[in-house]
């Protein structure tokens, strides 16, 4: 009992700097690091209910970390101990804690900055909106230890993407970003991020030879494909045309066969083409896209949802296999979805009850469908947003969604 007053005596005096006192994550992505992933996984699995998984993690977690990588690790232990109401482990790792800080202390009452590097880091996997408060987090961390530099390449990843899609760029934006890649020239996906950008700014045509020069380097690291594709891709399809991205992607594929994620990446490259080419596009181009689409919810069998969705959209684009893109919806009608994922599939079958198969009210009904589904997305605000344009010419369709609008006049 004494050491449970001391745990929650602690926690309600100091801000605790671990995952479960930052923002929660909504679409948790691992990162590189076996100690930072393992601290991750821990902290899902708290989350999910599952504080035995997590313990067995965070655990690992601790004998893949050094010194002050630490702080974060012990802080996540000591809350998952409290919360499992064991007081004892809770206060030993809230000690080692405060041993960690003796150890390693920082000026006044700044964060070290091994805790401020990991909480920009969670912002920047999980938050789109947050990305210019994990660069000022990162450049507070830098201020402490200025020769950190994969860091400042984190900080100028951050800036890109908060920047992405802004028409003006401050010079001491940029300045960091060039910065980082003096530093870390061996970084491709950020000087192809650093690329994209300008080439959304500039000409593209001037900036034709510089993707060339950064695929052909791409091509020659086999062991950097898999991290860095995915930006000099984009950056392809920007400066060149969806074509030439596909070339990269094949060539990639060539020289890792057996990747399933550069399969992944090719049948984003073909999806492009289709998209690109719209009513002009081969059947050919339609049947490849689609039975490498096909492929990859094969390879990906846990979270394929949206590639199956692809798969229909591109059989979708032709008259001879729009029955195929029916019956792929209607399988996917049929599963048991979470409350987002089904919004999301119920807001596509309506666009393709529209475009492709130009029946209106069923599009409607789908539309009202989606946006029944009590639960926040964007799929839900865009079936809605979608029907309040709607102006149907049957007396009952216009009642039967004024009815519904009404209803739902506060989404």
């Amino acid at each position: 009992r004494g050491e449970h007053a001391q745990s929650q005596e602690y926690m309600s005096k100091v801000q605790l700097q671990c995952h479960f006192t930052w923002p929660q994550p909504l679409h948790p992505v691992l990162r590189q690091g076996p100690g930072q992933n393992y601290n991750l996984q821990g902290f899902l699995q708290q989350t999910l209910g599952h504080s035995s998984e997590a313990l067995s993690l965070l655990h690992s977690a601790s004998e893949a970390l050094r010194g002050p990588e630490l702080l974060v690790n012990y802080s996540d232990l000591a809350w998952v101990y409290y919360k499992r109401d064991e007081h004892v482990q809770c206060q030993e790792y809230l000690s080692k804690v405060e041993a960690l800080r003796r150890e390693y202390p920082t000026e006044g009452d700044q964060l070290h900055p091994e805790v401020l590097v990991e909480k920009a880091f969670s912002l920047m996997e999980f938050y789109n909106d947050k990305k210019l408060l994990a660069a000022e987090l990162l450049e507070k961390a830098l201020k402490q230890q200025p020769t950190r530099w994969e860091w400042l390449s984190a900080q100028a990843m951050a800036l890109v993407s908060a920047h992405r899609h802004k028409e003006y760029m401050d010079e001491k934006v940029l300045l960091t970003i060039r910065q980082a890649i003096e530093r870390d020239p061996d970084n491709l996906e950020l000087q192809a991020e650093y690329l994209n950008l300008r080439v959304q700014r500039e000409e593209n045509g001037r900036r034709r030879v510089e993707v060339a020069a950064l695929s052909s380097q791409l091509l020659k690291s086999p062991h950097r494909l898999l991290r860095d594709i995915k930006s000099v891709l984009e950056v392809q399809r920007r400066a060149v045309c969806e074509a030439a991205a596909v070339e990269l992607a094949e060539s990639a594929l060539h020289k890792r066969p057996d990747s399933r994620y550069l399969k992944a990446c090719l049948a984003t490259c073909l999806k492009w083409q289709v998209d690109q080419q719209r009513e002009q596009v081969s059947q050919e181009l339609i049947e490849r896209t689609a039975a490498l689409l096909g492929e990859v919810v094969s390879l990906y069998p846990d979270s394929c949802l949206k590639t199956e969705l692809d798969q229909a959209n591109v059989y979708a684009r032709s008259d001879h296999s729009l029955a195929q893109a029916a019956r792929l919806y209607q399988d996917l009608l049929r599963r048991d979805l979470e409350p987002v994922p089904k919004q999301m599939v119920l807001n596509q079958y309506a666009k393709f009850l529209k475009h492709d198969q130009h029946d209106y009210a069923m599009s409607m009904e789908y539309h009202m469908r989606a946006a029944e589904i009590p639960v926040p997305s964007f799929y839900r605000s865009n079936s809605i947003a979608t029907l309040r344009r709607l102006n149907p010419r049957d007396r009952r369709l216009r009642r039967q969604l004024n009815d519904f609008l009404e209803r739902h006049e506060d989404s």
